[in-house]
């Protein structure tokens, strides 16, 4: 479950996600669960020095209501609750 503007990445590409809506859900990329970005280490400068673009996608889980709105897409599929995401 994320927290709304808790930023989450995917560590095999590298994908990254900002929580617009709350759910229940884990979110999913690339078969595992995606790590949030904490106050220190590498992601964390990386993702501060590159700020979200405007417009971005946004993704949404069926089945919880949680919302995503994506940061850096790559070729990672987004899952939650054990499904695929749907591209808003």
């Amino acid at each position: 479950m994320g927290q709304k503007g808790q930023i989450y990445f995917c560590e095999i590409c590298r994908q990254k996600v900002e929580v617009a809506v709350e759910g229940f859900g884990v979110l999913v990329c690339c078969g595992q669960e995606m790590k949030p970005v904490g106050e220190k280490g590498m992601m964390a400068t990386w993702t501060s020095a590159h700020p979200k673009p405007e417009g971005g996608v946004t993704y949404i889980c069926n089945k919880c209501g949680q919302k995503i709105l994506v940061v850096e897409e790559t070729t990672g599929i987004l899952e939650c609750c054990g499904q695929r995401m749907q591209r808003e």
